[in-house]
């Protein structure tokens, strides 16, 4: 019991001695005392009372605009002409980009393990490179959908106009559709017009609208052999009824069209025919499909126009949520790491 004593006092003693010999504050628990492991080299990740860890401003800079760049990159490379040339390459590059985040994440977490086994640092040790690689696995996330929804919603559609052709002096009365089978743009002659007394709706969830595009160069405006071309619109009408409201339906000088190239919107404007066929009385031999307007080169850059403002916002917007997703961390790392 006494030799037992006098090791148990021993290792404390001659700590606390050495603690208070040393002028450290706290005495045998302070710098060379029972917590002294866990302040050195990174300890536990908590700092010493009354001493926050300094920031590291270049890893803050660095965790600011390295995902924002990576953002920008992703959401531009899918938005616009790459996505619609090399579809394949986009998705190659995003998945090699996150593969490599997630092995470096991978590492930086092994080598935080290894330095708890070694005493150097626990799991509580988080690194600003670990934050790095899941800020831009997030960039990547939200970059992705963002991008894709740009392309399909204005991008593809102005690629998809271009890379049609462009004719001039249509005669609707003279010519078919199986004409103009490659048209993306379409000025008709003068003396083109809608005709509104033979506009018709197909209802189904939205309601698909069509006018037929009659006159031209035939003096009297007789009725046609075939109505091949239509303007089309989305809940612009009734479907009970011929009350056409759709595009510049009501501008005088509007006698062009842009070609509809939404797939699956063209099955429901085909019914919408139909069904004016059989109200009517008329034919729609080959019909093709046109948004009625004044300007087709105006009407189409302004596809274009749209994915670039998307564009812009999300940009600034990420880099917004990114500058308050570096506050916090750094907020986390100086009062726990």
């Amino acid at each position: 019991m006494v030799n037992g004593g006098l090791q148990y006092g021993g290792a404390y003693g001659a700590q606390d001695t050495s603690g208070y010999g040393a002028g450290a504050p706290g005495g045998g628990y302070g710098a060379v005392g029972a917590f002294a492991p866990l302040q050195g080299k990174g300890g536990l990740g908590m700092p010493p009372p009354g001493r926050q860890r300094r920031l590291n401003i270049f890893a803050i800079c660095l965790n600011i605009f390295m995902p924002w760049i990576l953002f920008c990159l992703v959401a531009a490379m899918l938005s616009f002409e790459m996505h619609y040339t090399k579809p394949e390459l986009c998705q190659t590059l995003i998945i090699i980009t996150v593969v490599l985040l997630v092995l470096l994440g991978a590492l930086d977490v092994l080598y935080m393990m290894w330095r708890r086994r070694t005493g150097e640092a626990s799991l509580a040790t988080s690194t600003w490179l670990l934050f790095l690689c899941v800020s831009c696995l997030v960039a990547i996330g939200v970059a992705v959908p963002l991008g894709n929804h740009n392309f399909w919603a204005s991008s593809q559609v102005f690629f998809d106009i271009t890379a049609l052709n462009s004719y001039n002096g249509v005669d609707p009365a003279r010519m078919r559709g199986q004409e103009l089978m490659d048209a993306g743009r379409v000025m008709f002659v003068n003396g083109t017009r809608l005709d509104l007394t033979r506009a018709m709706g197909f209802r189904n969830v939205e309601t698909y609208c069509v006018a037929p595009i009659t006159g031209g160069a035939v003096v009297g405006n007789p009725p046609l052999a075939a109505y091949d071309f239509w303007a089309v619109g989305k809940d612009c009408c009734s479907s009970n009824s011929a009350d056409f409201r759709c595009g510049e339906y009501n501008n005088l000088e509007a006698r062009a069209g842009v070609r509809l190239m939404r797939d699956e919107d063209r099955a429901f404007f085909r019914l919408a025919v139909q069904q004016a066929e059989s109200a009517y009385g008329i034919k729609a031999t080959h019909p093709l499909f046109f948004h009625w307007v004044r300007d087709p080169v105006a009407e189409t850059f302004q596809y274009q126009q749209g994915a670039f403002q998307t564009y812009m916002v999300a940009m600034f917007a990420f880099f917004a949520f990114q500058c308050v997703l570096v506050f916090i961390g750094a907020g986390v790392f100086c009062k726990f790491v």
